[in-house]
């Protein structure tokens, strides 16, 4: 038996085939895990981010990148992401990244604003941002009208800020009434709405003030009703009895207009319309019964000599007929016109149409023609002294016999400008001194002395014996003519004796 025989045949061996996986370990699917969880993070996060919108204003002051707030009743609805500038460096533009559920809200309607700590009369606003920091503040409605991208910032808080709605009206300060930047309107002590931030008109002639009256208050303002200032107070003293009055603590704090219809049956007011602020309540109740005279009609003129003494509210009058009263008084350089810096005097006039003649409802055409036809024949307007002894003047319009040809021109605002002539203005001190030289002219000395001798010869006469007889020589008269009245021989005449 050979060895071959005896040994085993050899088993087949073959090289083990690796597995797929083999060798690799769990352990290295954590990060790749991670990763694909932070990239979906990141992806939802992209998903869920509102857009961007980009709002200008007049400065970023405490407003920070990453920091500063987007709030819509007092809600967190946004961030700011930036800060820049607008093109031409004008105004500081805030980039703001919105939530995403209040995106389709903020129309062209909506409203943005600061909202910083101050301290005023009305009181202290905006503590909260002492320790969060400023924000900004939203407003837009309820009505999702699709998203709009700029916007331009507010200076100030608006004033229906709240959403109540209501009637906005433009309100004219005259005489001493003063408006108040965000003061109240006071309705019986009663805040029914607010003011703005009061401007000065075109003409300078008067303050203006956009208000807001809430609903449902706003259907208390008809024709009727007037505004007076409510910041003061005023002391009376009559047969009641001492009376201050005022309508709040507020209000003569922090100023505000209060106001009253005044008679039933006005016509409804309407938004935009206008109403006066009276300085008290007397005016406004007056001002309800006097005769207005149509409508007001400007005019303008500028006087070579810039004359103190003039005042707003000053007469106009037309041949010594009052026709409207001085409304704004300004100081005027002009070298291009007039050929030279001196400071002119720039009068504007508040003409009544009703007192000018014309038929009712003229119009301001009729009014203009009516002056172009009376300057081309030689109307002109003049300072007059008003009054010798405070130096107040006036302004007349007044016929002249010069020559001259002249015509209406405009200033800048549109005002026609009546051409000037010659002032008649009296020197109050010449003529305090003719009245003081009058009275020392007269004979004082001269007719103290006479008057005196005067009461000497009276004292004389009474005490003279003669004066003192006379009394009873008097008295001895009517005693000698009662006992011949009463005698027996008078007595005993016939009644009806007489001559035949």
């Amino acid at each position: 038996m050979t060895n071959s025989d005896t040994q085993p045949p050899k088993a087949p061996i073959k090289a083990a085939r690796k597995g797929v996986f083999k060798g690799i370990s769990f352990i290295w699917f954590v990060p790749v895990i991670a990763l694909a969880a932070v990239v979906g993070i990141a992806v939802q996060n992209y998903l869920d981010k509102g857009p961007v919108i980009y709002i200008s204003f007049e400065n970023a002051s405490g407003v920070q990148k990453g920091a500063t707030e987007l709030r819509y009743r007092d809600v967190t609805v946004g961030v700011v992401e930036d800060v820049g500038f607008t093109d031409g460096l004008g105004r500081v533009e805030v980039t703001v990244r919105l939530d995403k559920e209040v995106a389709d809200y903020v129309d062209a309607g909506a409203q943005f604003w600061v909202v910083r700590p101050q301290v005023t009369a009305q009181g202290v606003s905006g503590l909260s941002t002492v320790l969060s920091g400023v924000y900004i503040e939203g407003f837009w409605d309820n009505t999702a009208e699709g998203l709009t991208e700029e916007f331009a910032g507010l200076a100030d808080a608006p004033l229906d800020r709240s959403g109540e709605g209501g009637l906005r009206l433009l309100l004219r300060a005259t005489g001493d009434a003063t408006l108040t930047a965000n003061a109240p309107i006071l309705f019986r002590g009663i805040s029914v709405g607010r003011l703005g931030s009061p401007t000065i008109s075109a003409d300078g002639s008067t303050a203006e003030v956009q208000a807001v009256i809430f609903a449902p208050h706003d259907k208390l303002i008809n024709s009727a009703t007037r505004f007076w200032d409510a910041s003061g107070f005023s002391f009376s003293f009559g047969p009641g009895g001492a009376a201050l009055d005022f309508s709040s603590v507020a209000s003569l704090v922090s100023g505000g207009v209060t106001f009253e219809t005044m008679i039933s049956g006005g016509d409804p007011a309407a938004s935009g319309d206008v109403f006066t602020v009276f300085s008290e309540e007397a005016s406004a109740r007056a001002s309800l019964f006097a005769p207005e005279d149509g409508d007001i009609f400007s005019l303008s003129a500028v006087f070579d000599d810039n004359i103190a003494g003039l005042a707003v509210d000053a007469p106009v009058e037309l041949n010594g007929f009052r026709i409207g009263r001085v409304s704004a008084i300004n100081g005027l350089i002009d070298d291009e016109r007039f050929g030279d810096h001196r400071v002119r005097l720039a009068v504007s006039l508040a003409i009544r149409q009703g007192r000018l003649g014309l038929a009712d409802g003229a119009g301001d055409d009729a009014v203009l023609d009516y002056f172009r036809t009376r300057v081309s024949n030689g109307l002109r307007a003049r300072l007059a002294t008003a009054s010798i002894l405070t130096g107040g003047l006036k302004v007349e319009l007044v016929e002249v016999a010069d020559g001259t040809a002249a015509e209406l021109s405009d200033n800048e605002e549109g005002y026609p400008i009546i051409p000037t002539t010659e002032n008649e203005i009296a020197d109050v001190s010449a003529t305090a001194e003719g009245v003081f030289e009058r009275i020392n002219a007269l004979p004082v000395e001269e007719v103290m002395q006479q008057a005196i001798n005067l009461m000497a010869n009276a004292s004389a006469l009474i005490s003279s014996d003669d004066t003192r007889a006379v009394p009873g020589n008097v008295n001895n008269l009517l005693s000698d003519a009662r006992g011949l009245v009463n005698s027996e021989d008078l007595r005993a005449l016939p009644p009806n004796w007489g001559p035949p």
